[in-house]
């Protein structure tokens, strides 16, 4: 388990140290620590950790569920708070797991678990490469266009043609990432830059969105 590294949201200095000392003695590696949601945001986008704990409620104009909003990796929140509307906002975001303060040592553990596991179930697909197939995990691959009977799937730096209906890749994923937004689009909404009713943006390219998706959409990828 010491692989899998876990960054931690805690503006409690006490229990921000009672968490890294717990997860440490279960093998775990704390890539990194914040107080406030913006820091911790610039830290994971360069520690890329597999696993967030988000404190909801700390220090600063953000709070964790902001910053849960814009992680692609498994999430668990942490609170004092039990309230009808912060485990609403919470939940919208798809956390592995809510913990409420006081936690114990036993239901941090099965929180992480849960987490790894959902690492370790992560949507793939193989694409042929020439002589090749090649593993690609959901993160990879921004958004899919089809083309007669193949897709072309959109990876940061390349592009990659499979023989493929959008119903069969979204069947072979199997991941709630990708949302079809149009009879010939697939996107993979964590990598939306920006939307409005009409398209999406994800890094330079424009994706239409159909009527007949939109709401739908829309309700996906909007903040809650």
């Amino acid at each position: 388990m010491s692989s899998i590294k876990i960054y931690i949201l805690e503006d409690e200095i006490i229990t921000q140290e009672l968490l890294k000392q717990t997860l440490e003695d279960l093998d775990f590696t704390i890539c990194g620590m914040a107080t406030n949601a913006e820091t911790a945001l610039a830290e994971i986008a360069l520690l890329k950790p597999d696993i967030a704990i988000l404190d909801i409620r700390v220090e600063g104009s953000h709070t964790g569920v902001w910053l849960g909003n814009q992680l692609n990796i498994p999430l668990i929140y942490l609170t004092a708070f039990n309230d009808v509307e912060t485990i609403k906002k919470a939940i919208a975001t798809k956390p592995t797991s809510y913990l409420v303060k006081p936690f114990n040592n036993k239901d941090l553990f099965i929180a992480v678990e849960l987490a790894v596991s959902k690492i370790q179930t992560k949507a793939q697909i193989i694409v042929k490469d020439r002589d090749k197939k090649v593993i690609l995990s959901e993160e990879q691959i921004l958004f899919a266009k089809k083309e007669d009977q193949y897709l072309m799937l959109y990876l940061e730096n390349s592009e990659k043609l499979i023989r493929s209906s959008i119903k069969e890749f979204l069947a072979q994923v199997n991941s709630s990432s990708f949302l079809q937004v149009h009879r010939s689009y697939i996107i993979n909404k964590n990598c939306v830059t920006a939307f409005n009713t009409k398209e999406i943006t994800i890094g330079n390219k424009s994706i239409p969105i159909s009527k007949r998706y939109a709401k739908e959409v829309l309700g996906e990828i909007s903040p809650s």
